[in-house]
């Protein structure tokens, strides 16, 4: 059965992992662009993404890609290390997927329900990201000089 991922950083990107890179290119399809409530931060060479929390006070929103996943199992078996996600202790690591429901931009009234990856712990040297896109926001930043993981 085929599931859904919305991705909004470097799985997009072009992985520097052989391995990844081969997964999203050959068992997953785009859908189309989309959004979840979230905020999203600059992590140096990477982005996480933290879903919006009913106390804040102005909207924030992911961007990112909404991507059929066809064959899950194997999809996830690479994904998920590479993320550093434990399914069967979502708090362990540095990222827990979830399910969300992404609004697409083709009808954003009829929100999609993907698989996410989202930060477990937001490091204190991270920066918001206006505008929740990182692909833009890499294109405008400087250079990275250090201080993420992966």
């Amino acid at each position: 059965m085929h599931q859904r991922l919305f991705a909004y950083g470097t799985l997009l990107a072009g992985s520097d992992d052989p391995q990844v890179e081969a997964a999203i290119q050959r068992y997953t399809e785009r859908i189309d662009d989309g959004w979840v409530p979230g905020r999203l931060y600059d992590l140096g060479p990477f982005p996480g993404a933290v879903p919006r929390l009913p106390q804040d006070t102005r909207e924030a929103w992911v961007h990112g890609v909404i991507l059929t996943v066809l064959d899950p199992r194997r999809v996830f078996r690479v994904l998920d290390p590479y993320e550093d996600c434990d399914p069967q202790r979502p708090r362990a690591g540095m990222y827990r997927r979830e399910q969300v429901a992404v609004h697409p931009a083709q009808d954003p009234e009829q929100p999609l329900t993907c698989q996410i990856y989202w930060i477990n712990r937001v490091p204190p040297y991270a920066r918001l990201i206006k505008g929740g896109d990182w692909h833009r926001h890499v294109q405008t930043r400087p250079a990275y000089a250090g201080g993420g993981a992966s």
